[in-house]
């Protein structure tokens, strides 16, 4: 099981859940995310290995799960996107 598939299942998040927390984060970020019906199944391919995950959507899920690293990456967090503190366990 993809590592953070297991992380959202962990807080008993459904798919629409976490997309919404990673909307919130980046309109903090002053980015807007695709419709939720598009990031709904974006979230499908990467939780199956079916496509990458972008840099910019494995940092917001990086702060989402207080995680400098996510999607099973082995790089740090991108300065682009600087750590902060998630409000939302």
């Amino acid at each position: 099981m993809h590592p953070d598939r297991q992380r959202r299942l962990a807080r008993g998040w459904e798919p629409v859940q976490l997309i919404g927390r990673m909307k919130i984060l980046a309109g903090r970020d002053g980015i807007t995310l695709p419709k939720t019906y598009v990031m709904v199944r974006q979230l499908f391919l990467w939780e199956q290995h079916r496509a990458a995950l972008p840099t910019y959507y494995r940092s917001l899920l990086g702060r989402i799960f207080d995680s400098p690293y996510s999607a099973g990456s082995s790089t740090a967090r991108t300065r682009s996107a600087p750590a902060r503190s998630s409000t939302f366990r």
